[in-house]
């Protein structure tokens, strides 16, 4: 059986059609997951994706045999209170590359990238999701709260599992 590698590179705004197919489809299958809407998203052009590509948050993108199969967000904090914190935004895998090793390989590029600035890294997944909170839990993240109600959905509430990886190791 003959796997394609999995390649992580940061999306560009050249890549924004594909980011918005992808951002999109995770609105729609995993609402409960993100901040966002679909509702709210999917009116905006591809344009739109380009910019926030080029000006908000590293967005990292796990392509495997060409396709892109999953992406996660970094948000370095600002200022100089939160600059030594950052959060991980956004992350998501198809479902036809889940279990495939998609995931950690994008968590763990995202860590890299995070520690070239960062000294912690922060990371929300809703409470329902074992096999999200699992994988972050590999990846040496630990939770440290609980969000209760933090997204209503069709008069449902979901709770918000808060976890933080310390990058830097104390003796």
């Amino acid at each position: 059986m003959n796997v394609p590698p999995i390649e992580i590179r940061r999306l560009l705004p050249e890549d924004a059609a594909l980011y918005r197919d992808i951002r999109l489809e995770a609105l729609r299958l995993s609402p409960e997951a993100f901040g966002s809407a679909y509702e709210t998203e999917s009116v905006h052009p591809v344009g739109w994706f380009a910019e926030r590509l080029e000006r908000g948050a590293v967005i990292l993108g796990a392509f495997r045999g060409g396709e892109l199969a999953g992406s996660v967000g970094f948000v370095a904090g600002v200022g100089p209170k939160q600059r030594h914190k950052g959060e991980l935004v956004g992350m998501y895998v198809r479902p036809a590359a889940r279990r495939a090793g998609v995931g950690r390989v994008l968590i763990d590029a995202a860590l890299d990238l995070a520690a070239e600035t960062v000294e912690l890294v922060l990371i929300a997944v809703v409470k329902d999701n074992e096999q999200a909170h699992r994988l972050y839990r590999s990846a040496g993240f630990v939770e440290y709260g609980l969000e209760q109600r933090a997204l209503k959905i069709d008069g449902r509430y979901y709770d918000d599992i808060l976890m933080a990886k310390d990058l830097v190791a104390r003796g």
